[in-house]
């Protein structure tokens, strides 16, 4: 899914295990050239949060730039901090972040739905998006 999602965006996504702050799941980090999807460490579903990540990328919804995060420092933040600030970001986003985040849920929970069962005939913006992405 992950290099299908790649090749529509004609950008490359990298997939990482990593320490993320209290609370993450997942992290999608936006750079100048390529994608990063953060996965916390030690999940048992790790797959349901990639689903979700991939449910921003292929909804449309803007992510956080990495550059944009670190904006304000003095210095190049380091990895910690960037993640520290994401975070922060993304808990701040208010009504349309949620509504984005909620879109994002939804996908994932379809996303895994579909790839293990037939599809239900309820229609939904997501569902739409599904079929155009995947078939």
């Amino acid at each position: 899914m992950v290099e299908a999602v790649s090749a529509d965006r004609g950008r490359p996504i990298e997939l990482k295990m990593a320490d993320l702050p209290a609370g993450v799941c997942g992290q999608w980090r936006q750079y100048a050239d390529h994608d990063v999807f953060l996965i916390q460490k030690g999940l048992p579903a790790w797959d349901r949060t990639l689903a979700h990540e991939l449910g921003h990328l292929v909804l449309g919804h803007d992510g956080i730039s990495v550059v944009e995060a670190a904006r304000g420092t003095m210095e190049l933040a380091g990895s910690d901090l960037i993640g520290y600030m994401l975070n922060q970001r993304t808990g701040c986003m208010g009504p349309a972040g949620e509504d984005a985040e909620q879109e994002a849920e939804d996908f994932a929970a379809l996303l895994i739905y579909r790839l293990g069962r037939l599809p239900s005939d309820r229609s939904s913006i997501v569902q739409v998006r599904l079929g155009e992405a995947f078939g």
